[in-house]
């Protein structure tokens, strides 16, 4: 079978990539290989690869208030909107035509534990996340009958990507509001990715794997 990761190049993805190509047939994708906010790029990529499993990691943050959000600005907030809404939208448009042709798809979305957590500064990245969790409900109603799972994992803070990027105040206060007080790893990703993958029951979800986090 073939999995397409997007966010391929990530510190999250090219570890996924190492990790599944074992198992599947993996092509790994950065922005500079398919624009995701661009519909006919998406497209023509499933097009001319036609796909059984997508996992999406690409997305992007700014953080700033909502008061304090001027034309200047503005185009960062668009970005975030444009990359993790329009972007995954995209994506479903893309690969679902063939995975309900075949009667078998899996797509499985990174959202955020901010999807479901109120913290300042953060407001349209949470909003974007939360557009995740709500997408993939609607669009595994829309496919259940075809075989086609959507799922999305509200991701915690984990030992690659965001967390090396954390000033070493906000990471131990960030650490000590988690339950197990330490990071996620990969193979726990991989785990919780590779029974999404497996399991045609679970679909229409946003699973948390955040270790506890408060």
């Amino acid at each position: 079978m073939k999995l397409v990761i997007f966010g391929g190049s990530g510190g999250l993805g090219s570890q996924m990539t190492e990790m599944f190509k074992d198992k599947y047939e993996v092509i790994s994708l950065s922005s500079k290989d398919v624009d995701i906010t661009n519909l006919t790029d998406v497209v023509d990529f499933f097009k001319q690869n036609p796909t059984d499993i997508v996992l999406n990691l690409s997305g992007y943050n700014y953080d700033t208030f909502v008061h304090r959000i001027t034309p200047e600005t503005e185009h960062e907030v668009a970005k975030v909107i444009d990359v993790n809404a329009r972007g995954n939208l995209n994506i479903l448009a893309g690969c679902l035509p063939h995975m309900r042709e075949q009667n078998f798809g899996r797509v499985i979305i990174i959202s955020s534990v901010l999807s479901g957590k109120t913290v300042v500064g953060t407001s349209t990245y949470s909003a974007t996340k939360s557009f995740i969790d709500t997408l993939v409900r609607v669009a595994s109603a829309e496919n259940i009958g075809k075989g086609v799972t959507c799922n999305s994992i509200r991701l915690g803070y984990f030992d690659a990507g965001m967390c090396h990027r954390l000033p070493e105040k906000s990471s131990e206060y960030i650490k000590n509001t988690i339950g197990l007080k330490r990071w996620g790893n990969m193979q726990e990703l991989y785990n919780t990715i590779n029974y999404m993958i497996e399991t045609e029951y679970l679909t229409g979800q946003n699973i948390e794997i955040s270790g506890g986090l408060q």
